[in-house]
Protein backbone atom coordinates (compact mmCIF):
# COMPACT_ATOMS: atom_id res chain seq x y z
CA UNK A 1 0.00 0.00 0.00
CA UNK A 2 1.55 3.35 -0.95
CA UNK A 3 2.11 5.54 1.89
CA UNK A 4 0.37 8.58 2.26
CA UNK A 5 3.32 10.46 3.83
CA UNK A 6 5.37 12.10 0.88
CA UNK A 7 7.47 9.45 -1.45
CA UNK A 8 11.32 9.59 -1.35
CA UNK A 9 11.65 9.98 -4.77
CA UNK A 10 14.45 12.13 -4.64
CA UNK A 11 16.02 9.75 -2.26
CA UNK A 12 15.92 6.80 -4.53
CA UNK A 13 17.09 8.90 -7.28
CA UNK A 14 20.07 10.17 -5.58
CA UNK A 15 20.63 6.47 -4.43
CA UNK A 16 20.75 5.07 -7.87
CA UNK A 17 22.72 8.08 -9.14
CA UNK A 18 25.35 7.23 -7.12
CA UNK A 19 25.39 3.62 -7.59
CA UNK A 20 25.56 3.92 -11.55
CA UNK A 21 28.39 6.62 -11.46
CA UNK A 22 30.06 4.09 -10.22
CA UNK A 23 29.89 1.27 -12.50
CA UNK A 24 30.22 4.57 -15.14
CA UNK A 25 33.53 5.26 -14.12
CA UNK A 26 35.07 1.67 -14.57
CA UNK A 27 33.62 0.63 -17.73
CA UNK A 28 35.88 2.98 -20.05
CA UNK A 29 38.75 1.86 -18.69
CA UNK A 30 37.93 -1.58 -17.65
CA UNK A 31 38.19 -3.68 -21.20
CA UNK A 32 41.84 -1.79 -21.98
CA UNK A 33 42.77 -2.67 -18.25
CA UNK A 34 41.90 -6.17 -18.72
CA UNK A 35 44.10 -6.29 -22.29
CA UNK A 36 47.14 -5.29 -20.50
CA UNK A 37 47.15 -8.23 -18.51
CA UNK A 38 47.00 -9.82 -20.99
CA UNK A 39 43.38 -10.76 -21.71
CA UNK A 40 41.68 -11.55 -24.85
CA UNK A 41 38.70 -10.21 -26.19
CA UNK A 42 36.33 -13.23 -25.15
CA UNK A 43 38.22 -12.68 -21.14
CA UNK A 44 37.40 -9.13 -21.28
CA UNK A 45 33.58 -9.90 -21.78
CA UNK A 46 33.44 -12.44 -19.26
CA UNK A 47 34.67 -10.06 -16.50
CA UNK A 48 31.06 -8.43 -17.47
CA UNK A 49 30.22 -11.72 -16.94
CA UNK A 50 30.93 -12.37 -13.30
CA UNK A 51 29.45 -8.89 -12.33
CA UNK A 52 26.17 -10.18 -13.82
CA UNK A 53 26.40 -13.25 -12.21
CA UNK A 54 26.82 -12.39 -8.72
CA UNK A 55 23.33 -9.73 -9.82
CA UNK A 56 22.00 -13.17 -10.53
CA UNK A 57 21.97 -15.23 -7.69
CA UNK A 58 21.79 -12.31 -5.36
CA UNK A 59 18.94 -9.82 -6.46
CA UNK A 60 16.40 -12.28 -5.60
CA UNK A 61 18.36 -12.91 -1.77
CA UNK A 62 18.36 -9.10 -1.42
CA UNK A 63 14.69 -9.02 -2.73
CA UNK A 64 13.33 -11.35 0.04
CA UNK A 65 15.18 -10.04 2.35
CA UNK A 66 14.03 -6.59 2.14
CA UNK A 67 10.78 -7.70 2.20
CA UNK A 68 11.20 -9.27 5.61
CA UNK A 69 13.68 -7.11 7.71
CA UNK A 70 13.13 -3.87 5.42
CA UNK A 71 14.86 -1.99 2.74
CA UNK A 72 17.36 0.06 4.84
CA UNK A 73 19.65 -2.84 6.11
CA UNK A 74 19.80 -4.81 3.17
CA UNK A 75 20.80 -0.76 0.99
CA UNK A 76 23.87 -0.20 3.57
CA UNK A 77 24.78 -4.13 3.52
CA UNK A 78 24.84 -3.57 -0.37
CA UNK A 79 26.70 -0.75 -0.47
CA UNK A 80 28.80 -1.55 1.96
CA UNK A 81 30.02 -4.45 -0.42
CA UNK A 82 30.38 -2.39 -3.68
CA UNK A 83 32.49 0.07 -1.76
CA UNK A 84 34.87 -3.05 -0.98
CA UNK A 85 35.08 -4.20 -4.84
CA UNK A 86 35.77 -0.78 -6.34
CA UNK A 87 38.55 -0.51 -3.66
CA UNK A 88 39.42 -3.96 -4.15
CA UNK A 89 39.99 -3.05 -8.23
CA UNK A 90 41.85 -0.16 -7.51
CA UNK A 91 44.21 -2.55 -5.92
CA UNK A 92 43.99 -4.90 -8.49
CA UNK A 93 47.73 -6.23 -9.98
CA UNK A 94 46.37 -9.21 -11.93
CA UNK A 95 43.27 -10.46 -13.95
CA UNK A 96 42.20 -12.26 -11.14
CA UNK A 97 41.90 -10.11 -8.76
CA UNK A 98 40.01 -7.89 -11.71
CA UNK A 99 37.34 -10.54 -11.13
CA UNK A 100 37.24 -10.99 -7.74
CA UNK A 101 36.83 -7.12 -7.51
CA UNK A 102 34.35 -7.32 -9.90
CA UNK A 103 32.67 -10.11 -8.56
CA UNK A 104 32.46 -8.18 -4.75
CA UNK A 105 30.91 -4.95 -6.80
CA UNK A 106 28.52 -6.81 -8.56
CA UNK A 107 26.96 -8.21 -5.39
CA UNK A 108 26.71 -5.14 -4.06
CA UNK A 109 24.46 -3.98 -7.26
CA UNK A 110 21.77 -6.46 -6.65
CA UNK A 111 19.89 -4.02 -4.66
CA UNK A 112 18.89 -2.05 -7.06
CA UNK A 113 15.46 -4.27 -7.35
CA UNK A 114 15.74 -2.84 -2.81
CA UNK A 115 15.56 0.74 -4.14
CA UNK A 116 12.63 0.41 -6.70
CA UNK A 117 11.02 -1.83 -4.06
CA UNK A 118 11.22 1.70 -1.98
CA UNK A 119 9.26 3.30 -4.69
CA UNK A 120 6.80 0.40 -4.74
CA UNK A 121 6.19 0.84 -1.40
CA UNK A 122 4.77 4.76 -1.50
CA UNK A 123 3.50 5.21 -4.64
CA UNK A 124 -0.51 3.95 -5.39
CA UNK A 125 -0.14 1.11 -8.40
CA UNK A 126 -1.26 3.63 -11.31
CA UNK A 127 1.47 5.86 -10.61
CA UNK A 128 4.66 2.96 -10.24
CA UNK A 129 5.28 3.16 -14.29
CA UNK A 130 5.89 7.27 -13.70
CA UNK A 131 8.12 6.33 -10.80
CA UNK A 132 10.21 4.01 -11.96
CA UNK A 133 10.88 6.29 -15.01
CA UNK A 134 13.20 8.34 -11.75
CA UNK A 135 15.34 5.38 -11.96
CA UNK A 136 15.90 5.37 -15.44
CA UNK A 137 16.52 9.41 -15.20
CA UNK A 138 19.40 8.46 -12.32
CA UNK A 139 20.62 5.77 -14.59
CA UNK A 140 21.22 8.25 -17.74
CA UNK A 141 22.73 10.81 -15.71
CA UNK A 142 25.25 7.80 -13.50
CA UNK A 143 26.04 7.27 -17.09
CA UNK A 144 26.80 10.99 -18.31
CA UNK A 145 28.92 12.23 -15.63
CA UNK A 146 30.72 8.35 -14.31
CA UNK A 147 31.97 7.67 -18.26
CA UNK A 148 32.90 11.04 -19.03
CA UNK A 149 34.84 10.95 -15.29
CA UNK A 150 35.96 7.54 -16.25
CA UNK A 151 37.50 8.70 -18.97
CA UNK A 152 39.43 11.49 -17.62
CA UNK A 153 40.63 9.65 -14.50
CA UNK A 154 41.73 6.90 -16.71
CA UNK A 155 44.27 8.96 -18.26
CA UNK A 156 45.52 10.19 -15.21
CA UNK A 157 45.87 6.70 -13.46
CA UNK A 158 44.58 3.93 -14.30
CA UNK A 159 43.58 3.39 -10.39
CA UNK A 160 41.71 6.65 -10.08
CA UNK A 161 38.15 5.63 -11.38
CA UNK A 162 37.82 2.90 -9.18
CA UNK A 163 39.28 5.17 -6.05
CA UNK A 164 36.76 7.61 -7.05
CA UNK A 165 33.67 5.28 -7.38
CA UNK A 166 34.76 3.62 -4.05
CA UNK A 167 34.36 6.96 -2.61
CA UNK A 168 30.88 7.97 -4.52
CA UNK A 169 29.94 4.59 -2.70
CA UNK A 170 30.80 5.67 0.73
CA UNK A 171 28.92 9.03 0.29
CA UNK A 172 25.91 6.66 -0.52
CA UNK A 173 26.29 4.63 2.77
CA UNK A 174 26.22 8.02 4.58
CA UNK A 175 23.03 8.95 2.71
CA UNK A 176 21.28 6.15 2.94
CA UNK A 177 22.29 6.39 6.60
CA UNK A 178 21.02 10.14 7.59
CA UNK A 179 18.10 10.72 4.58
CA UNK A 180 16.38 7.36 3.60
CA UNK A 181 13.32 6.14 5.37
CA UNK A 182 12.04 2.59 5.76
CA UNK A 183 8.83 2.02 4.21
CA UNK A 184 9.04 -2.15 4.54
CA UNK A 185 8.89 -2.61 8.11
CA UNK A 186 10.36 -5.96 9.58
CA UNK A 187 7.72 -8.16 9.16
CA UNK A 188 8.97 -11.16 11.56
CA UNK A 189 8.47 -13.58 8.44
CA UNK A 190 10.31 -16.67 9.08
CA UNK A 191 10.50 -17.75 5.47
CA UNK A 192 13.95 -18.52 4.56
CA UNK A 193 15.90 -16.25 1.44
CA UNK A 194 16.45 -19.41 -0.26
CA UNK A 195 12.86 -20.81 0.00
CA UNK A 196 11.93 -17.64 -2.13
CA UNK A 197 14.39 -18.03 -4.54
CA UNK A 198 12.43 -20.82 -5.59
CA UNK A 199 9.52 -18.96 -5.88
CA UNK A 200 10.90 -18.09 -9.37
CA UNK A 201 9.95 -21.53 -9.95
CA UNK A 202 6.49 -20.72 -9.28
CA UNK A 203 5.32 -17.52 -10.72
CA UNK A 204 2.86 -17.49 -12.42
CA UNK A 205 2.51 -16.90 -16.50
CA UNK A 206 2.06 -13.20 -16.66
CA UNK A 207 5.60 -12.60 -14.44
CA UNK A 208 6.72 -15.61 -16.14
CA UNK A 209 6.18 -13.85 -19.45
CA UNK A 210 7.56 -10.41 -17.99
CA UNK A 211 10.78 -11.76 -16.65
CA UNK A 212 11.99 -13.34 -19.74
CA UNK A 213 10.87 -10.59 -21.91
CA UNK A 214 13.54 -8.67 -19.99
CA UNK A 215 15.74 -11.49 -20.11
CA UNK A 216 15.85 -11.62 -23.97
CA UNK A 217 15.94 -7.39 -24.23
CA UNK A 218 18.93 -7.07 -21.50
CA UNK A 219 20.76 -10.14 -23.38
CA UNK A 220 20.43 -8.05 -26.59
CA UNK A 221 21.93 -5.40 -24.88
CA UNK A 222 24.86 -6.58 -23.29
CA UNK A 223 25.89 -7.82 -26.76
CA UNK A 224 26.18 -4.44 -27.85
CA UNK A 225 27.60 -2.99 -23.94
CA UNK A 226 30.44 -5.26 -23.90
CA UNK A 227 31.55 -4.92 -27.55
CA UNK A 228 31.07 -1.68 -28.46
CA UNK A 229 34.64 -0.24 -26.85
CA UNK A 230 36.19 -3.07 -29.07
CA UNK A 231 34.36 -2.48 -32.19
CA UNK A 232 34.92 1.43 -31.87
CA UNK A 233 38.59 0.54 -31.75
CA UNK A 234 38.26 -1.97 -34.49
CA UNK A 235 36.87 0.85 -36.40
CA UNK A 236 38.15 4.29 -35.28
CA UNK A 237 41.44 3.96 -33.56
CA UNK A 238 44.51 3.96 -35.70
CA UNK A 239 47.43 4.70 -32.83
CA UNK A 240 48.85 1.58 -31.08
CA UNK A 241 50.01 0.96 -27.09
CA UNK A 242 49.53 3.37 -24.65
CA UNK A 243 47.81 5.88 -26.86
CA UNK A 244 45.61 3.70 -28.65
CA UNK A 245 44.30 2.50 -25.51
CA UNK A 246 43.84 6.18 -24.43
CA UNK A 247 41.81 7.14 -27.73
CA UNK A 248 39.62 3.77 -27.62
CA UNK A 249 38.43 4.68 -23.75
CA UNK A 250 37.96 8.25 -24.91
CA UNK A 251 35.22 7.36 -27.93
CA UNK A 252 33.89 4.72 -25.80
CA UNK A 253 33.27 7.25 -23.11
CA UNK A 254 31.75 9.52 -25.67
CA UNK A 255 29.10 6.90 -26.47
CA UNK A 256 28.21 6.03 -23.01
CA UNK A 257 27.58 9.51 -22.14
CA UNK A 258 25.24 10.15 -24.90
CA UNK A 259 23.92 7.33 -24.16
CA UNK A 260 23.43 8.59 -20.71
CA UNK A 261 22.35 12.37 -22.13
CA UNK A 262 19.92 11.13 -24.46
CA UNK A 263 18.40 8.59 -21.26
CA UNK A 264 17.74 11.59 -18.82
CA UNK A 265 15.84 13.68 -20.71
CA UNK A 266 13.61 10.95 -22.34
CA UNK A 267 13.43 9.18 -18.64
CA UNK A 268 12.71 12.23 -16.58
CA UNK A 269 10.57 14.08 -19.10
CA UNK A 270 9.30 12.55 -21.61
CA UNK A 271 8.50 8.72 -20.77
CA UNK A 272 6.71 10.27 -17.72
CA UNK A 273 4.60 11.97 -19.63
CA UNK A 274 4.17 9.30 -22.09
CA UNK A 275 2.76 6.89 -18.86
CA UNK A 276 0.18 8.80 -18.03
CA UNK A 277 -1.92 8.34 -21.23
CA UNK A 278 -0.35 5.43 -22.38
CA UNK A 279 -0.40 2.00 -21.00
CA UNK A 280 3.00 0.31 -19.65
CA UNK A 281 2.46 -2.48 -21.94
CA UNK A 282 2.41 -0.29 -25.00
CA UNK A 283 5.57 1.85 -23.98
CA UNK A 284 6.83 -1.42 -23.28
CA UNK A 285 6.32 -2.83 -26.88
CA UNK A 286 7.57 -0.04 -28.73
CA UNK A 287 10.65 0.61 -26.53
CA UNK A 288 11.77 -3.18 -27.72
CA UNK A 289 11.08 -2.03 -31.38
CA UNK A 290 13.04 1.11 -31.65
CA UNK A 291 16.28 -0.92 -29.29
CA UNK A 292 15.87 -3.49 -32.32
CA UNK A 293 16.21 -1.02 -34.95
CA UNK A 294 19.12 0.90 -33.12
CA UNK A 295 20.97 -2.49 -32.99
CA UNK A 296 20.48 -3.64 -36.37
CA UNK A 297 21.80 0.23 -37.85
CA UNK A 298 25.34 0.56 -35.73
CA UNK A 299 27.42 -1.81 -38.40
CA UNK A 300 25.61 0.54 -40.97
CA UNK A 301 26.20 4.09 -39.00
CA UNK A 302 29.92 2.71 -38.66
CA UNK A 303 30.44 1.72 -42.25
CA UNK A 304 29.46 5.12 -43.12
CA UNK A 305 33.00 6.73 -41.60
CA UNK A 306 31.48 8.97 -39.30
CA UNK A 307 31.86 9.03 -35.85
CA UNK A 308 29.18 11.80 -35.44
CA UNK A 309 26.63 9.87 -37.30
CA UNK A 310 27.51 6.88 -35.25
CA UNK A 311 26.28 8.38 -32.12
CA UNK A 312 22.59 8.51 -33.63
CA UNK A 313 22.38 4.62 -32.65
CA UNK A 314 23.13 5.54 -29.12
CA UNK A 315 20.74 8.38 -28.66
CA UNK A 316 18.29 5.21 -30.45
CA UNK A 317 19.50 3.00 -28.20
CA UNK A 318 18.63 5.08 -24.81
CA UNK A 319 15.38 6.10 -26.03
CA UNK A 320 14.29 2.50 -26.48
CA UNK A 321 15.44 1.35 -23.40
CA UNK A 322 14.15 4.02 -21.92
CA UNK A 323 10.82 3.69 -22.77
CA UNK A 324 11.38 -0.17 -22.37
CA UNK A 325 12.68 -0.52 -18.71
CA UNK A 326 10.30 1.44 -16.39
CA UNK A 327 7.06 0.23 -18.28
CA UNK A 328 8.37 -3.08 -17.53
CA UNK A 329 9.11 -2.36 -14.19
CA UNK A 330 6.06 -0.93 -13.72
CA UNK A 331 4.32 -3.89 -14.92
CA UNK A 332 6.40 -6.27 -12.93
CA UNK A 333 5.48 -4.46 -9.54
CA UNK A 334 1.45 -4.08 -10.66
CA UNK A 335 1.69 -8.17 -11.13
CA UNK A 336 2.98 -8.93 -7.66
CA UNK A 337 0.62 -8.28 -4.14
CA UNK A 338 1.90 -5.70 -1.78
CA UNK A 339 4.06 -7.83 0.21
CA UNK A 340 5.94 -9.35 -2.66
CA UNK A 341 6.81 -6.49 -4.27
CA UNK A 342 10.92 -6.60 -3.07
CA UNK A 343 11.10 -10.01 -4.44
CA UNK A 344 9.41 -9.42 -7.83
CA UNK A 345 11.03 -6.53 -8.93
CA UNK A 346 14.02 -8.83 -7.71
CA UNK A 347 13.01 -11.33 -9.86
CA UNK A 348 12.78 -9.28 -12.57
CA UNK A 349 16.31 -7.77 -11.77
CA UNK A 350 17.60 -11.12 -12.20
CA UNK A 351 16.17 -11.41 -15.38
CA UNK A 352 18.13 -8.72 -16.10
CA UNK A 353 21.06 -10.12 -14.43
CA UNK A 354 20.93 -13.24 -15.70
CA UNK A 355 20.51 -11.34 -19.13
CA UNK A 356 24.21 -9.87 -18.56
CA UNK A 357 25.60 -13.17 -17.98
CA UNK A 358 24.23 -14.46 -21.05
CA UNK A 359 25.36 -11.67 -23.70
CA UNK A 360 28.88 -11.14 -22.21
CA UNK A 361 29.78 -15.03 -22.48
CA UNK A 362 28.38 -14.65 -26.03
CA UNK A 363 29.66 -11.25 -27.24
CA UNK A 364 33.55 -12.29 -27.30
CA UNK A 365 32.92 -15.09 -29.52
CA UNK A 366 30.64 -13.40 -31.71
CA UNK A 367 32.41 -10.73 -32.09
CA UNK A 368 35.30 -13.37 -33.20
CA UNK A 369 33.21 -14.39 -36.10
CA UNK A 370 32.67 -10.85 -37.19
CA UNK A 371 32.45 -7.12 -35.62
CA UNK A 372 29.08 -6.68 -36.28
CA UNK A 373 27.93 -9.85 -34.91
CA UNK A 374 26.74 -8.86 -31.75
CA UNK A 375 24.56 -6.10 -32.75
CA UNK A 376 22.96 -8.04 -35.41
CA UNK A 377 22.41 -11.21 -32.68
CA UNK A 378 21.02 -8.55 -30.58
CA UNK A 379 18.46 -7.10 -32.69
CA UNK A 380 17.35 -10.79 -33.78
CA UNK A 381 16.77 -11.68 -29.90
CA UNK A 382 14.97 -8.09 -29.53
CA UNK A 383 12.59 -9.23 -32.33
CA UNK A 384 11.59 -12.19 -30.37
CA UNK A 385 11.35 -10.26 -27.07
CA UNK A 386 8.80 -7.87 -29.17
CA UNK A 387 6.87 -11.41 -29.74
CA UNK A 388 6.48 -12.39 -26.29
CA UNK A 389 5.57 -8.33 -25.42
CA UNK A 390 2.94 -8.84 -27.63
CA UNK A 391 0.01 -10.40 -25.30
CA UNK A 392 0.72 -8.63 -21.74
CA UNK A 393 -1.26 -6.39 -20.38
CA UNK A 394 -1.00 -4.92 -16.67
CA UNK A 395 -2.84 -6.14 -13.80
CA UNK A 396 -4.36 -3.16 -11.65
Amino acid sequence: MASTSKPPRLEVFLIVLLDVMGLGLIIPGQPFLAKNFGATPGTITLIGTTYALMQFLLSPVWGGLSDRFGRRPILLTTLAMTAIGHLAFASANSLALLFLARALAGAGAANISTAQAVLSDTHAPAERGRAMAIIGAAFGLGFVFGPALGGILFKIDHRAPALFAAALAALNILFVFTRVPETSPFTGDAKSSRGKLFEFLRLDRDLQRLVFTTFLTITAFALMEQTIGLYIERTWVTATERAGMNEAASLTSLFLVVVGITAVGAQGYLVRKWLVRTPEATLCRLGLLVIGVSLSIIPVLASLGSFSLFLLAAVLLALGSSMFNPSMAGLVSLTCPPDKQGIGLALNQSGQALGRIIGPTLAGALFAVGAPAPFLTGALLTCVAFVMALPIRARR
